[in-house]
């Protein structure tokens, strides 16, 4: 057996002879206790991170298509220039809508605000899955030649839209092209009246923002049909988005641009991983500074033990060996450390998963009740390596400590 790990497994687990640890063995089991407590805290923290990041982008990937088709330079894409044939033909193509987006005035019983009208097809209902975010109302945007409205819950809040009320209307005012007249600033603008069938509530970002009126209402509105702000793709289940967006890339050429659901929320996911890092690093510099106490109690260890470091060195064993003891034996707490951590934040984030033993203070619109977690093989090995490395850097001065004591020998 290798020399080193002998000498420190016999430190590690040494007692006094009358039984119970001695004093440096206790503070080397302290030290142990901090590692593992900062472990399960770090898996833990970064496990609920993990949990937020996917419930978001399971709430935003009912709202946001897998693909989105929009102009290369410009606002607008002219409906003659897509290949839309060509796209449909493809075996990874699940659904697809047109979609025309625009600011716009909406007046509602004596109240007005600024919102985003979203215009989609008569397929975009059927590719974008609303049902389970509808919290008012019914999910309907036309019947026969009848329009409808969808309206964030945010706007509808400010508004104090009632879907259940008949008798009141939503106005939406468009801005017209060209120049406006001075005289007639109403005339800048195209107006109509459409009921509010149903509120709908996604993320707080989108239920602020966003009204969904039919295309056809829109194009009859505006007087102008011949373009729109993009094309929404969903994907099928056997393909994945990054291929379906280089074949779509290959189909549609320089004059358009090709996102998946990250990139049209790309700051959103930027500032969620920011927020994951920075996270980790307060940690770890927390979690550094509880591993000086292995530095403590492996120097005094290295004092206790220099009789038997210079017994040893007239036995032949070289510095080097001598100093890989103590490195063993910092690793020995870190690793082990390490492991009952990660083992204990396993066991807490699963009873989080199947007990919610930790609720989530939140609005009645809110679709949790308790902190999601998600657990990431990835962040196990992170903690793990993590800790590791901090069992090295807490055994170079002890490590060399030893070496000079048995170079002195």
């Amino acid at each position: 057996m290798n020399i080193p790990f002998k000498i420190a497994g016999r430190y590690f687990f040494s007692r006094k002879k009358r039984g119970g640890f001695n004093a440096i063995s206790l503070i080397s089991y302290i030290s142990l206790l901090g590692y593992a407590v900062g472990a399960a805290a770090l898996l833990i923290v970064l496990s609920v991170f993990n949990g937020f990041e996917a419930l978001f982008t399971k709430m935003y990937s009912n709202f946001d298509a897998d693909l989105q088709i929009v102009p290369a330079t410009g606002k607008y894409i002219q409906v003659r220039d897509l290949p839309i044939n060509q796209i449909q033909k493809q075996g990874w193509l699940k659904g697809m809508a047109l979609i025309w987006e625009e600011n716009a005035l909406l007046r509602y019983d004596g109240k007005q605000t600024i919102a985003t009208i979203k215009a989609g097809d008569e397929n975009y209902l059927r590719t974008t899955p609303l049902d389970s975010h509808l919290l008012r109302g019914s999910l309907l945007l036309q019947n026969g030649d009848t329009s409808f409205a969808l309206v964030g819950e945010g706007i509808g809040y400010q508004l104090g839209i009632d879907p259940d009320d008949q008798f009141r209307y939503l106005g939406v005012y468009l801005p017209k092209k060209g120049k406006m007249d001075m005289l007639d600033p109403e005339g800048a603008f195209a107006h109509g009246i459409v009921f509010p069938v149903g509120v709908f509530s996604v993320q707080e970002e989108v239920d602020n923002k966003y009204v969904l009126l039919p295309l056809n209402y829109v194009f009859n509105l505006i007087e102008d049909s011949t373009q729109i702000s993009s094309v929404e793709i969903r994907v099928n289940q056997n393909a994945t988005m990054e291929e379906a967006k280089e074949e779509l890339k290959v189909i549609l050429g320089d004059r358009f641009k090709v996102k998946n659901r990250f990139e049209l929320r790309e700051s959103f996911f930027k500032v969620m991983q920011s927020e994951k890092s920075i996270s980790y690093f307060i940690l770890v510099f927390i979690l550094l500074i509880a591993a000086f106490n292995t530095i403590g109690s492996l120097y005094m260890l290295v004092i206790e033990k220099k009789k038997d470091l210079q017994l040893l060195s007239t036995m032949g064993l070289p510095a080097n060996k001598a100093a890989q003891i103590f490195i063993v034996q910092s690793l020995f707490i870190a690793i082990s450390g390490g492991l009952i951590g990660i083992a204990l934040g396993l066991f807490v984030c699963w009873g989080q998963k199947e007990f919610s033993w930790v609720a989530l203070q939140s609005n009645g619109s809110t679709m949790i009740s308790a902190y999601p977690v998600v657990v990431n093989y990835m962040d196990t090995l992170k903690v793990f390596f993590t800790l590791l490395g901090m069992g090295l850097i807490t055994s170079l001065y002890p490590a060399w400590k030893a070496r000079q004591f048995v170079k002195e020998s």
